[in-house]
């Protein structure tokens, strides 16, 4: 009961501007029992801006944000139609579009590896992963999850927070070298950012302007709210693979070590 009194006062700050979009984010991720100390429940935040080619950033321009009303993965109508049909030639009552989330431990060690290293080198039996499969550019990594029917992935709140250390190879690590001979060093970032601390500024601004404000509520509703399950999860196009739902997984009982670490990946 004081869980929920102290969610509906935070509520009720945030609906009359008195809590930012960032703040009530980490507030609802923390109620949904997420943590920054856990990688298989780490705090999960919406992909705002959709463009990331131009040279400056309007924040009065609609069309530089992404629809907050539609899950990832229902963001591209060409994927989205392959995703529909494919869900409709399953067989059963366990449908589903995506078979990923769009939150896992790979894809926060994938935004972590500069910044955390030492989780991507356990994660990937001591070495990095392939150089062409890591973060190397923001702009590349929006075109795979709007466009890849695998990639659906959401962002963390490092994004939204300066200075943006993660984004830079400060330690110098080698992480390899991509197939075009690249190697890997700090993310490339939009024209539109100077540097990593001018492009999470800018997104921290994003995520708390008007357009966003307006609509954020429909992102929330789709990741923490009434369109996760059933029905409404159906309309949204909102639906993924059974198993990534709570209660789906008995952890504890009936699945031998193989396959309890295979849920939590």
């Amino acid at each position: 009961a004081e869980e929920w009194r102290e969610w509906e006062g935070i509520s009720r700050q945030w609906a009359s501007g008195g809590v930012s979009n960032f703040h009530y984010l980490l507030h609802l991720n923390g109620m949904a029992h997420r943590s920054f100390s856990d990688l298989a429940q780490y705090p999960v935040f919406p992909w705002v801006v959709a463009d990331y080619e131009s040279a400056s950033l309007n924040l009065d321009d609609p069309s530089t944000f992404r629809d907050l009303s539609r899950p990832i993965g229902s963001l591209s109508p060409p994927r989205l139609e392959v995703l529909r049909s494919r869900m409709a030639a399953m067989e059963g009552d366990a449908k589903f579009l995506y078979g990923t989330h769009y939150s896992t431990p790979a894809y926060v060690i994938f935004f972590m590896a500069r910044a955390a290293p030492e989780f991507c080198l356990h994660f990937h039996s001591g070495r990095f992963d392939q150089p062409d499969r890591a973060f190397s550019s923001v702009g590349e990594t929006w075109r795979q999850v709007t466009s890849h029917t695998s990639d659906v992935k959401e962002l963390i709140p490092e994004f939204y927070t300066t200075p943006g250390d993660f984004l830079v190879n400060s330690s110098g690590l080698d992480m390899g070298v991509t197939q075009a001979g690249e190697p890997l060093g700090d993310v490339r970032l939009p024209p539109w950012a100077a540097d990593a601390h001018d492009f999470t500024t800018k997104l921290r601004r994003a995520l708390e302007c008007d357009l966003v404000s307006s609509s954020i509520h429909l992102w929330i509703d789709l990741i923490f709210g009434h369109s996760q399950r059933g029905p409404a999860a159906l309309e949204a196009d909102n639906l993924f693979h059974p198993m990534s739902y709570e209660g789906a997984v008995d952890l504890e009982g009936g699945m031998d070590a193989v396959q309890r670490s295979a849920c939590l990946q």
